[in-house]
């Protein structure tokens, strides 16, 4: 990828960014989202790297994660967690574990997959008002 596309895509990434919303607008019954995963791949150099993304109320509603293999060939832009969360709110869950995997290769290593729990803390408002 040459720098003016990715240049490209970091501008594409940003306004998709600003199109998703904030969390306050989205979802006003959120009152926070916690992300915690880890990176596995497998290849030259095994790899196992933790990472976990805190949203508030005034965070964007975009939940779309990097793949964090830099050599990635054929990526598919790594791992959006959009439909895990809106699912999640959807049905009042607090919290949910899965896997994805990246479709892409490296170089030097395979596939990129992450293990992932997502845990969601509703206002005590939001359950007033279901309840009335």
């Amino acid at each position: 990828m040459t720098y003016r596309e990715k240049c490209d895509a970091r501008l594409e990434r940003i306004q998709q960014k600003e199109d998703a919303g904030l969390i306050s607008r989205r979802y006003p019954e959120v009152e926070t989202i916690v992300v915690n995963m880890e990176h596995h791949s497998k290849g030259i150099c095994d790899t196992l790297l933790h990472r976990t993304l805190y949203f508030s109320p005034e965070s964007h509603a975009y939940f779309h994660v990097e793949c964090l293999n830099s050599d990635c060939k054929d990526c598919s832009d790594g791992f959006d967690l959009e439909s895990v969360v809106a699912s999640m709110i959807r049905n009042r869950a607090s919290m949910r574990q899965g896997a994805l995997d990246c479709e892409g290769h490296g170089i030097t290593s395979s596939r990129v997959n992450i293990a992932y729990k997502v845990t969601i803390a509703y206002s005590e408002s939001s359950e007033y008002r279901l309840a009335s």
